[in-house]
């Protein structure tokens, strides 16, 4: 009888921890009020955003490394006030704070899969001295180009294999000036789960400039601006976004000296996507970071 009674209070307490079918359509419609409003002020704000970083590019300047700091200095503080918005008004659970202690502090390629829209600009958020190839359609713009290239920024290679040598000639440069190098080698938004196949194109950056490859893994739970979810499709629970910083790989130190892109690839592919399955199998809570 207790037994029963037990499994009475269990099933009722379920019930109640679980929100029902209202509530969660409530929660969702509140969110895309929240989209909406994000979106409708990104676009207000962002010719304001633009003119203060073209203004501030423009100004003749005897140190143009420093230049670039301070350039990228101000897309940090847009993409953490960006992001305090979005936990704010519970679009997105994101802390720059939390995350920005945890990239090592020195030259290094930044190698991670790609579930949403958000990657870059939380990476940016949380570091600001991250550099990364831009989409050449973007990149060659005339009003963009100069910006891009003050910034420290430049051209991705795209699909074009014309290009991939100035993108490794490119990203090397920075690394020699104490920047650090963040690539998507998916090339595109991850599937719902798992990776897609990883280019060569980072791994022979970080050879050729001695650097390590730090693996990152996001995650954000429940997906939200992935390849099939959409600003109008906000999920009812608040998707959180998390990096995690795997153990770095060094390409001139021992066991990987002396390996070659395609292997040092084939590692890190290997060790980001065992860890996603280690945490779609496991019983990690979406709040830890």
């Amino acid at each position: 009888m207790r037994d029963r009674t037990d499994a009475m209070q269990s099933e009722g307490a379920a019930r109640e921890a679980t929100p029902s079918r209202w509530v969660r359509r409530g929660r969702q419609t509140a969110r895309r009020i929240g989209v909406a409003l994000c979106v409708g002020l990104y676009f207000a704000a962002s010719p304001i955003g633009y003119a203060i970083f073209a203004g501030w590019a423009a100004i003749p300047a005897r140190d143009p490394a420093r230049r670039a700091e301070e350039l990228r200095a101000i897309v940090t503080l847009a993409f953490r006030s960006m992001h305090a918005f979005l936990r704010w008004a519970r679009i997105v659970d994101f802390d720059p704070a939390e995350h920005a202690g945890r990239i090592p502090d020195r030259p290094c390629v930044l190698v991670a899969n790609h579930p949403t829209l958000m990657d870059i600009s939380a990476l940016l958020a949380a570091d600001s001295n991250l550099v990364y190839p831009v989409k050449s359609s973007l990149f060659n713009r005339f009003w963009a180009r100069p910006l891009f290239r003050s910034a420290g920024l430049f051209e991705g290679a795209g699909q074009d294999p014309l290009r991939v040598r100035q993108m490794i000639d490119a990203a090397t440069g920075q690394l020699a000036a104490g920047r650090r190098v963040i690539i998507f080698p998916e090339g595109t938004r991850s599937p719902e789960r798992g990776i897609h196949e990883f280019g060569r194109v980072a791994f022979e950056i970080a050879r050729r400039a001695g650097v390590p490859i730090v693996p990152l893994v996001i995650t954000c739970r429940p997906r939200f601006l992935g390849k099939t979810s959409g600003f109008s499709r906000p999920p009812a629970a608040l998707p959180r976004l998390r990096i995690r910083v795997l153990e770095p790989l060094d390409p001139v130190a021992k066991p990987w000296s002396g390996s070659s892109s395609r292997t040092l690839r084939d590692i890190v592919a290997r060790q980001i996507s065992t860890e996603l399955e280690r945490l779609d199998g496991s019983s990690v809570p979406d709040g830890r970071p």
